[in-house]
C-alpha cells in the first residue's frame, strides 16, 4: 500500500477520496485534469470568500465540481502557474491533502485554476497547536520545503471532515512555490533544529522551530520516505508534461525542475534525519503551554496574507 492509498484509507469517505483524485494514481490524476473541460459558471455562488476579494471567478468542470479561476496575464504567468501544479502533484503522490490546481484554458484565454474545497473552513477557526493539527503541520514543513513554498499563513490551509466527523487537512495556495530556484533559498540552521529563509516577508509554516523540540525522527520517518520514493524519472516526466507547450524547450525545463527537485530532498532528509532522535533516545516538548494560543492569536500578529 502506498502513501495516497494508505491516506484514501484514512479518510475513508468516497466523497472526498473522489474529490481529490485519491482513486488514481498520480500521472493519471494529470491526464484527469489536462481532459477536464472547465467553463465559467452562470451562477457565481461556489466562490470562497478570500478567493473572490482577490478577483476569482467561479467555474464548474464536466463532473460537475466547483473551481475558482483567474487570468493568467501572460504566457510566463501561465507556465509558471503550470509548474505550481508540480505541488499539488507531488502532494498527491506522498499522500498528503492538496487542493488539485492546473492551468486550463476557456475561448482561447488561459487561466490558473483551483479546484474548490467543499464543505471546508481555514485552520485559524482550530487551535492547530492541539492534537491532531500539529502533527500534520510538522510534517508539512517537508513539502513546503521541498517546493520553497513560502506563503504559508493561516488562509492558506483548511480544514475538512469526513462522514465520521474526522479531521483532515488541506493545502491551498501554490502561487509562491519556487520550483526553478537551483540554489537552496531555504536551509537548515545548525545546531539547533531551525531554517534560513530568502523571503523573509513571508512564512514557511504555521509553526515556530520550538515547536518542533523534542520530537523524534518517527514523526516525520513516514513523509520523509514518501519523498524520496517518487522516482526521479517520474517527476522528470510529469515536470514535461506540465510544461509542454508553455515554454521553447519542455526538455531542458523538465530536467531544471527535476534536478532542482532531486537536490532539495536529498538535503531536506538529511538534515531532518542528522537533526531529530529516535524516540527512545527523545522526548516531545514541544506542544507546551507557552504556544496554546499560537494558532488563535497568528492572525492578529500578522495579519491576513503577507
Amino acid at each position: 500500500m502506498d502513501d495516497r492509498e494508505r491516506l484514501s484509507k484514512s479518510i475513508d469517505d468516497d466523497a472526498i477520496i473522489r474529490s481529490f483524485y485519491l482513486d488514481m494514481k498520480t500521472k493519471d490524476v494529470l491526464t484527469k485534469i489536462d481532459s477536464l473541460s472547465i467553463r465559467i459558471a452562470e451562477v457565481q455562488k461556489d466562490i470562497p470568500f478570500n478567493a473572490e476579494v482577490k478577483g476569482y471567478i467561479g467555474a464548474v468542470d464536466t463532473d460537475g465540481e466547483p473551481w475558482i479561476l483567474k487570468p493568467a496575464l501572460s504566457r510566463e504567468d501561465s507556465l509558471y502557474h503550470r509548474i505550481c501544479t508540480l505541488a499539488f502533484l507531488m502532494d498527491h503522490w506522498m499522500g498528503t491533502l492538496s487542493a488539485p490546481t492546473t492551468v486550463c484554458t476557456i475561448n482561447g484565454k488561459k487561466y490558473r485554476a483551483v479546484k474548490v474545497v467543499k464543505n471546508s473552513i481555514q485552520i485559524s477557526s482550530y487551535n492547530y497547536m492541539d492534537s491532531p493539527f500539529i502533527e500534520w503541520l510538522r510534517m508539512d514543513l517537508i513539502n513546503r520545503w521541498l517546493y520553497f513554498d513560502e506563503d504559508r499563513n493561516p488562509n492558506n490551509y483548511l480544514v475538512i471532515r469526513n462522514k465520521a466527523e474526522k479531521p483532515f487537512v488541506v493545502a491551498i495556495d501554490f502561487d509562491k512555490a519556487d520550483f526553478e530556484t537551483t540554489t537552496m533559498k531555504i536551509s537548515g540552521t545548525e545546531g539547533k533544529f531551525g531554517w534560513k529563509r530568502t523571503e523573509k516577508t513571508r512564512f514557511l509554516t504555521l509553526l515556530r522551530p520550538e515547536n518542533f523540540e523534542g520530537v523524534p525522527i518517527e514523526s516525520f520517518d513516514s513523509r520523509l520516505k514518501a519523498m524520496m520514493a517518487i522516482p526521479k524519472d517520474e517527476i522528470m516526466n510529469l515536470a514535461k508534461r506540465l510544461v509542454n507547450g508553455y515554454c521553447d524547450d519542455a526538455n531542458m525545463m523538465a530536467t531544471t525542475l527535476a534536478t532542482n527537485i532531486e537536490s532539495r530532498r536529498q538535503y531536506i532528509d538529511k538534515y531532518f534525519r542528522k537533526m531529530f532522535k529516535l524516540q527512545s533516545e527523545t522526548r516531545n516538548t514541544s506542544n507546551s503551554d507557552d504556544y496554546s494560543m499560537f494558532g488563535a492569536s497568528f492572525l492578529s500578529t500578522y495579519g491576513g496574507n503577507k
